[in-house]
C-alpha cells in the first residue's frame, strides 16, 4: 500500500487545481483526485495543453476521478454521456490515472431491480472495453449513505452484498470495487466477505474512514463519518491489516467529508490524513505510538509552516487554475 491519492471533497478547494496540486505536493501524495467535468470543460474550451498543464508540470498523477456518466440514465442520455468518452480516457491516460470510480446510485427512477441491475451489467461491461484498452480499470463505488437522498422509487444498490455481486456478475477484467470503508459499514458490511478476494485484483482504490459507533444508518449526520482511527473499534484499522497480509499494492486515500475536517487548516489536514495513512499502512492504530501516546503534533507543527509559507505568498501568485 504505497500510492497514496488525496482526495478533494471537504477539503475546500474545489476546482483550484493548484491549490489542491500545491497540498499533495507539500505532504507527499502521489496523485490526486480531479473533477473531470471540470478536465473536460478546460479541454473543451481551451485545449487539451491547457487542461493538463498545472499537473504535468507539478508532475503528478490524476490518481483518481469520478466517471461522469450516470449508467442508470435513459438511453438517449447514456448515449449522450458516452459521447465524450474517448476525450476522457485520453486525459485520464495523459495524466497517469490507472483507474477512475463509477458510482452506482441506491436507488432508480423507473426500473425495479433486476431490469436495473442488468442494464448496469450491460453498460458497465461495454465502458470497461473502452478502457481495458486504455490499460485503465472502473472501481464500482458503493454509496449507502445516499439511501433516501436520491431520486427514486425502485430500490437498488443498498448493501456490501449487493455491490460485491454486481462486481462478480459483470466478471469483467477491467472491473473491481473502489472499496470506501465508511460506506461499507453503512452497507452492513463486514470483514470476512473480503477475507477471500485477490485484493490486487477485486480493489481499484481503497479509502479509509471510520462510521461512528453511535450513528443511526437510517438517518446518517455528516459528523457521522470519522477519519481512520478515532472511532471505536475501527473498521479502517482491520481493513489495513487485512490489506497488508494481502500484499495489496494499490492506491490508498482517506474518505474526505469536511466535518471531519472542522479547524478549516488545509494544510494541517492534510498532512494529518496522510500521517494516518502512513500509520494504517505500516499496521498501526492511528493517532497512537507504540507507548499509546498521541502522536501527531510534530506533524501539526510542519503544517503549519507549510501554512505560514503559503499565506506570504497567496497576495503574490495568481491563482493558477482560474479557467
Amino acid at each position: 500500500m504505497q500510492y497514496k491519492i488525496l482526495n478533494s471533497g471537504g477539503l475546500g478547494v474545489g476546482g483550484r487545481q493548484n491549490e489542491l496540486i500545491e497540498l499533495a505536493l507539500t505532504h507527499k501524495y502521489d496523485g490526486v483526485e480531479i473533477d473531470m467535468n471540470d478536465l473536460v470543460g478546460r479541454h473543451d474550451t481551451l485545449g487539451k495543453e491547457f487542461a493538463c498543464q498545472f499537473l504535468q508540470s507539478a508532475r503528478i498523477d490524476l490518481g483518481t476521478f469520478d466517471l461522469p456518466i450516470d449508467f442508470g440514465a435513459n438511453d438517449s442520455d447514456f448515449v449522450k454521456q458516452c459521447e465524450r468518452l474517448e476525450t476522457i480516457i485520453d486525459l485520464a491516460q495523459t495524466l497517469g490515472t490507472r483507474q477512475a470510480v463509477v458510482r452506482i446510485a441506491p436507488q432508480a427512477a423507473d426500473l425495479a431491480f433486476q431490469e436495473n441491475f442488468e442494464k448496469h451489467r450491460s453498460r458497465i461491461s461495454d465502458v470497461a472495453e473502452a478502457f481495458k484498452a486504455a490499460e485503465m480499470r472502473l472501481g464500482l463505488f458503493l454509496q449507502a449513505s445516499k439511501v433516501g437522498k436520491t431520486p427514486g422509487d425502485f430500490k437498488f444498490i443498498q448493501t456490501a452484498e449487493e455491490i460485491m455481486t454486481l462486481v462478480k456478475t459483470i466478471g469483467h477484467p477491467n472491473v473491481g470495487l473502489c472499496i470506501d470503508a465508511y460506506e461499507w459499514c453503512v452497507g452492513d458490511g463486514a470483514l470476512d466477505q473480503l477475507s477471500d478476494v485477490d485484493a490486487n485484483q477485486f480493489f481499484t482504490e481503497v479509502r479509509f474512514a471510520d462510521l461512528a459507533a453511535t450513528a443511526d444508518k437510517a438517518n446518517l449526520k455528516s459528523s457521522d463519518l470519522l477519519l481512520p482511527g478515532d472511532g471505536e473499534d475501527s473498521f479502517s484499522v482491520k481493513l489495513a491489516n487485512l490489506l497488508i497480509k494481502k500484499v495489496y499494492q494499490g492506491p490508498i486515500s482517506v474518505a474526505t467529508n469536511a466535518a471531519a475536517y472542522s479547524d478549516g487548516h488545509k494544510h494541517r489536514t492534510v498532512e494529518k490524513l496522510s500521517f494516518r495513512l502512513a500509520q494504517l499502512v505500516a499496521g498501526e492504530d492511528p493517532t497512537v505510538s507504540a507507548n499509546g501516546e498521541v502522536v501527531e503534533e510534530a506533524a501539526d507543527e510542519g503544517a503549519e509552516a507549510a501554512e505560514g509559507a503559503e499565506a506570504k505568498t497567496d497576495d503574490a501568485a495568481p491563482a493558477a487554475s482560474a479557467t
